[in-house]
């Protein structure tokens, strides 16, 4: 690979983590969605500087083009990224179930309580 696409490979990779970073530091990204990006940034960082040992590790696995392996960990990767999400969105569905019998019990017991206020306010009596 040449110099200058490891340079640029690196400047992306740094660039990448640093908005990373920054979305954590201004609570825009939670720390737990933020542990797979910044993994990710680092090794968009530190895969051009080691491709040429990347490229042995390929070949000794048996695979005929090095970047391929390339292309699998960042699939590998990208799954993982998708797996923290539906997990997450599983966990905030029951949450949201939640919520939602409760606002409707309390719902209920509102209407139950303004139907009783009417009733007393009709009869002429003080609610109970």
């Amino acid at each position: 690979m040449a110099l200058r696409t490891r340079v640029f490979l690196v400047v992306v990779g740094l660039f990448v983590l640093g908005v990373v970073i920054n979305l954590v530091r201004t609570r825009k990204l939670q720390e737990r969605f933020a542990l797979l990006w910044l993994v990710a940034a680092s090794g968009l960082v530190v895969s051009p500087l080691v491709i040429d040992w990347l490229d042995r590790l390929a070949y000794a696995l048996g695979f005929d083009y090095p970047p391929g392996l390339l292309l699998l960990l960042a699939v590998i990767g990208l799954l993982l990224i998708l797996f923290q999400f539906s997990l997450n969105i599983s966990r905030y569905h029951e949450q949201i179930k939640l919520l939602a019998q409760e606002v409707a019990l309390l719902r209920h017991d509102v209407d139950e309580l303004t139907r009783r206020l009417r009733e007393a306010d009709e009869g002429g009596e003080e609610p109970s």
